[in-house]
């Protein structure tokens, strides 16, 4: 209704803006219609533009300043083509005209900008979503993936940590699953602290969680996912007054020529199930 209303106003600007002329300024001796034709059609283009414009509404801001800048435009063009048709005062062209093509490019300039900067932005935080795990702040599987893939085209001196927290489930049925939560974060927390900055940690899949060593020899390795597990047993978790002691099970496999990412993580697995099946709490590394 608000949209029909706004259109009717605007349709009725247009037509008494051309009937003032039609009344108060004589008729041109000499029309130069090509210059006629080519105008119109912008100006019609604009028109098309200023009544589509509510497509834009979600966006407050940008809204404002494009609806504004193409009214500016479309009057300084109409303006334009009736000054083929009519002899219009001077002052009228240099205000309307001039005047308000200025006004409408700096406003359309300020419109586009905004939008630019908006998408941007959002671009930004979509990508960080697609990248990062929302509850953990650790890469996704996907994002780990891909860099992985990489990783293994530019060196092989690589390592992979498949971590898996002991008896998440009871903790979850015992505590909730708001406790089991608060231990994924705690964890991931005490996981960046334990590893360097060279490294790639990622939530792999619900309370498992993957590492890539980057430029790690089989002692670094072995001492980082030692250092991972002990600083992980000595890590009390609070949560409504209980404290909720948490182990983690460490499979480790690392580069060999040849092989593939799925096989790499692959051995890791199989290393985290040895892990998991002889007693947990301790970190299995393949000796392939």
């Amino acid at each position: 209704m608000l949209k029909t209303q706004t259109l009717a106003s605007f349709y009725f600007f247009i037509i008494a803006y051309i009937c003032l002329h039609i009344s108060q300024f004589p008729m041109a001796n000499d029309v130069d219609f090509y210059s006629l034709y080519f105008e119109l059609i912008i100006t019609i283009t604009l028109l098309f533009l200023l009544i589509n414009l509510h497509r834009m509404k979600h966006n407050t801001v940008v809204h404002k300043y494009l609806l504004s800048a193409f009214f500016f435009l479309f009057l300084a063009l109409l303006t334009d083509s009736l000054d083929e048709i009519f002899i219009q005062p001077w002052l009228l062209t240099a205000l309307l005209e001039d005047l308000g093509q200025v006004i409408g490019f700096i406003l359309l300039f300020h419109g586009i900008n905004t939008w630019i900067t908006q998408n941007s932005v959002q671009t930004g935080e979509l990508k960080k979503r697609s990248e990062t795990d929302e509850l953990t702040e650790l890469y996704t599987r996907s994002h780990f993936n891909n860099m992985l893939n990489n990783k293994l085209l530019e060196q092989s001196n690589l390592s992979i940590l498949l971590i898996n927290i002991d008896n998440f489930k009871t903790i979850n049925e015992q505590y909730g699953q708001s406790a089991g939560d608060i231990v994924l974060k705690r964890f991931a927390n005490k996981l960046k602290d334990c590893v360097r900055k060279t490294d790639i940690a990622a939530r792999w899949n619900g309370e498992e969680f993957i590492v890539l060593l980057i430029g790690s020899d089989n002692q670094i390795t072995k001492d980082i996912a030692e250092l991972i597990r002990e600083n992980t047993e000595l890590l009390c978790v609070e949560y409504n007054q209980d404290i909720i002691n948490i182990t983690v099970s460490i499979g480790v496999a690392s580069y060999q020529d040849g092989i593939k990412s799925c096989e790499l993580i692959h051995q890791a697995e199989q290393c985290l199930s040895e892990a998991k099946s002889s007693g947990k709490n301790k970190v299995l590394i393949d000796n392939k």
